[in-house]
C-alpha cells in the first residue's frame, strides 16, 4: 500500500512542477531570446558582436545561449507563446522525475517526494522561460549518469559528452555541469576508473565545442567575476541579492532555506554515521553542494539551480544514515504511507492554488497559471501607438522595457538597453542606471545617443519618477500612456509626429480605458492585470491626475489584490480624503481597512 502512495505521490510532485511553470509569458528577458533567436535564423550565423541595440553596435557578444535562442524562436514559429509555455513546462517538470527517480533508488518514494516537493517549491521561483531551465534538465541528467557510474553502472557514462556539448550552448551554467563531473572524479573515495577518467575528461573538453571556443568556455568565469551583487549597479537587481537579506520575501526563499538546512544536517549526520552504514560517504557530492550553497548564498537568481542539484546529494547522505541507523531505518518505514499521503494532498493542494492563481495572489506574485502573454506586463499596446504614429528614432527605453522592445521595435534601430548584462559594460550599465534618478546626466545622455522617442515602462518606481520629470519638461512631450508604458517624443524639431500622435491618442486612449475597465472574474487570479491597473493609478497620481488615479485605484480594489496591497492603497485613499476634507470618503476607507486588519492604528485614529 505505502508503495502505491509513494508513487503517487511522486505523480503528484511532477504535476506540480509541471503547474508551477505552466505559465504564461511574464519575463522581459524572454523576448530578446527569441530576438536573437530570430536573427540567428535569418542570418544562418551566430553573433558576434550585439545586433539589438544601437548604443553598443559593436560591443563584443559572446552569446553561449545561441542554440537556446534559436530553439525558443523555432518553437514560436511553430506554435507562439501557447507552445512555449507547454514547453517550458514540460522542461521543469522532465527535470523534477528525473530527480524523484534519482532519489528513490536510495530512499522510498514518499521520503523521495517529500525531498521533491521541498525542492519544487524552494525552485518555483525561477521557471521563467529562459535558458535556465534547461540547465535544470540537464544538471539532473548529468548528475543521474554520474550517479549511476557510482553504484558501478557505466553503461551511460559515454552520454556526459552529448550532454556537455549540448549545455555549453544552451546556457552559461554549464560551468554546474563540468563542477559536477570535476567532484565526482576527485571525491570517490577511491581511484575512478579509466573508463571514467576518459569520458570525464572527454565531457570537460567537450565545452570547447561551441562557436567561440576557448573563449566561450571560459566565458561564464569572467561573467561572474564581474555580474555579481558586490558591483553597486548589479546590487540594484533583486535577482542578485542575497536570499539571506533582510527584505528577501517569497515563499520560494523560505523554502529554499528549509532545503538547505535539511541539506546541512543530513551532510553532518551521514559524516556521523559513515563508520557503521554500509554506504560510503559522498565526498564528491559535499564538495558539489558546498560551491553550489556559496553560489545561493551570495544571490537569490542561484536557489533553484542549488534545490535542483542538492536533491541528489540529500538522498544519499539520508541513505547513509538509514543504513547506519535502524531507528531512523524503522521510522521512515513505518510512516512511509503516512508521509505518502501528506505530500499527496499538500501537492495537490499547492496545484489547485497555483491553478486558480490563490497561491500567486497569497505569495504576491505577479505570475499567472496558463498559456499565452500575461496581461499588463509588455508595452505591447504602447509600441503599436509608436509605430501607427511613425515617431522618430533614436528610441530611449529603460532596461525592463528593453526585453520586450528588442522583439518588437517601433522604430526599427534597437533598443538602448535590454536585460543582456553580458554584452554592456559596467560604466554604460552604472550611467544608465543613475541617469534615471539625475534629469541632468538623463537629458545628457538622451543627447549623446541622439535620443527623440522614449518608451518608459512607468511600473517600477524609478521608471515611473523618470516618466514623472519627463511630463513636467519642456523638452519632451507625452504622446501616450496606458497601464504599462509611458510615450515621449523630443519636443523641438518634430511637428509633424507631433501632430500625428495627437490626432491619433484620442482613438488610443479609449483603448486603454476600455481594458481596464473590462469586468473580469476575481477567480482565477488575474495578477497581471492587478498589477498593471495599479500601476495606470500610480502614473495618473505622479502625473498629477488626482481623479483619474482615484478611479483607477477603484478598479483595481474591484480586482480583490492581496491583503496587504489593499490596506497600502485604502491608505493612500484615506489620507488623499482626509486632506482635502472629504471626510465621509476618509472614514469610508478606514472602516475598510479595519475589516482587514482591526488594529492599523492610522485607520483607527481616521474612523473616530
Amino acid at each position: 500500500m505505502s508503495r502505491w502512495i509513494g508513487r503517487a505521490a511522486s505523480a503528484a510532485v511532477a504535476l506540480l512542477a509541471f503547474a508551477f511553470a505552466f505559465n504564461k509569458l511574464d519575463d522581459f528577458d524572454t523576448w530578446w531570446h527569441l530576438a536573437s533567436g530570430r536573427w540567428i535564423a535569418a542570418h544562418g550565423a551566430v553573433p558576434v558582436t550585439d545586433t539589438l541595440s544601437h548604443t553598443v553596435r559593436d560591443q563584443p557578444w559572446i552569446n553561449v545561449q545561441w542554440a537556446f535562442d534559436l530553439g525558443l524562436y523555432q518553437l514560436h514559429a511553430i506554435g507562439g507563446p501557447v507552445l512555449l509555455c507547454a514547453a517550458g513546462a514540460i522542461a521543469f517538470a522532465a527535470a523534477i522525475v528525473l530527480l524523484l527517480r534519482l532519489t528513490a533508488t536510495y530512499l522510498n518514494s514518499s521520503v523521495a517526494a517529500l525531498i521533491g516537493l521541498l525542492v519544487v517549491l524552494a525552485a518555483s521561483e525561477r521557471v521563467a522561460l529562459r535558458p535556465e531551465l534547461l540547465s535544470f534538465v540537464l544538471l539532473a541528467a548529468v548528475l543521474t549518469v554520474l550517479d549511476l557510474e557510482r553504484r558501478g553502472n557505466s553503461r551511460w557514462l559515454p552520454l556526459l559528452v552529448p550532454l556537455m556539448i549540448v549545455w555549453a550552448n544552451v546556457h552559461a551554467l554549464f560551468v554546474l555541469g563540468a563542477f559536477a563531473i570535476a567532484c565526482a572524479l576527485i571525491g570517490q573515495g577511491r581511484a575512478p576508473s579509466r573508463r571514467f577518467l576518459l569520458v570525464g575528461a572527454a565531457a570537460l573538453v567537450s565545452v570547447l565545442v561551441n562557436p567561440y571556443g576557448l573563449t566561450g568556455a571560459l566565458f561564464p568565469l569572467k561573467l561572474v567575476s564581474r555580474i555579481n551583487g558586490s558591483t553597486p549597479v548589479f546590487a540594484t537587481i533583486a535577482e542578485f541579492a542575497s536570499p539571506f537579506a533582510p527584505d528577501a520575501p517569497g515563499l520560494a526563499i523560505v523554502f529554499y532555506k528549509i532545503v538547505l538546512a535539511i541539506g546541512i544536517l543530513a551532510a553532518l549526520w551521514a559524516m556521523a554515521s559513515r563508520r557503521r552504514s554500509t554506504l560510503a560517504f559522498d565526498w564528491g557530492g559535499l564538495l558539489f553542494c558546498a560551491g553550489l550553497a556559496a553560489v545561493s548564498y551570495a544571490a537569490r537568481r542561484n536557489v533553484a539551480i542549488f534545490a535542483i542539484g542538492v536533491m541528489p546529494f540529500i538522498a544519499r547522505s539520508l541513505a547513509t544514515v538509514t543504513s547506519a541507523s535502524p531507528w531512523f531505518r524503522g521510522v521512515t518505514s513505518r510512516r512511509a504511507s503516512l508521509i505518502g499521503a501528506a505530500v499527496l494532498l499538500s501537492a495537490v493542494s499547492l496545484t489547485a492554488a497555483e491553478v486558480t492563481g490563490a497561491l500567486n495572489r497569497w505569495d504576491r506574485q505577479p505570475r499567472e497559471f496558463g498559456a499565452g502573454v500575461i496581461e499588463g506586463t509588455f508595452p505591447i499596446r504602447a509600441v503599436a501607438f509608436a509605430r501607427a504614429a511613425q515617431l522618430p528614432g533614436k528610441l530611449y527605453n529603460d532596461m525592463a522595457a528593453g526585453g520586450y522592445l528588442t522583439w518588437d521595435d517601433p522604430i526599427g534601430d534597437g533598443v538602448f538597453v535590454d536585460g543582456r548584462l553580458e554584452v554592456y559594460d559596467t560604466p554604460f550599465l552604472t550611467d544608465a542606471v543613475m541617469a534615471m534618478s539625475d534629469p541632468i546626466r538623463w537629458q545628457r545622455d538622451a543627447d549623446r545617443y541622439n535620443i527623440q522617442t522614449a518608451i518608459i515602462f512607468h511600473r517600477l518606481e524609478t521608471s515611473r519618477a523618470l516618466a514623472g520629470r519627463l511630463v513636467q519638461s519642456k523638452d519632451w512631450t507625452l504622446v501616450f500612456a496606458d497601464e504599462v508604458a509611458a510615450v515621449f517624443v523630443r519636443t523641438r524639431g518634430h511637428d509633424a509626429a507631433l501632430a500625428r500622435a495627437f490626432a491619433m491618442r484620442p482613438q488610443w486612449d479609449e483603448q486603454t480605458e476600455a481594458w481596464l475597465s473590462q469586468s473580469v472574474p476575481r477567480w482565477p487570479y488575474r495578477a497581471g492585470r492587478v498589477e498593471s491597473t495599479r500601476a495606470y493609478a500610480r502614473f495618473m497620481a505622479t502625473t498629477g491626475h488626482a481623479e483619474l488615479a482615484i478611479a483607477a485605484y477603484a478598479k483595481y480594489l474591484e480586482l480583490g489584490p492581496p491583503a496587504e496591497d489593499e490596506i497600502d492603497v485604502r491608505l493612500l485613499l484615506m489620507k488623499f480624503f482626509a486632506g482635502r476634507n472629504r471626510l465621509p470618503e476618509a472614514r469610508e476607507q478606514a472602516v475598510r481597512i479595519l475589516a482587514i486588519d482591526p488594529h492599523r492604528a492610522e485607520a483607527l485614529a481616521q474612523a473616530r
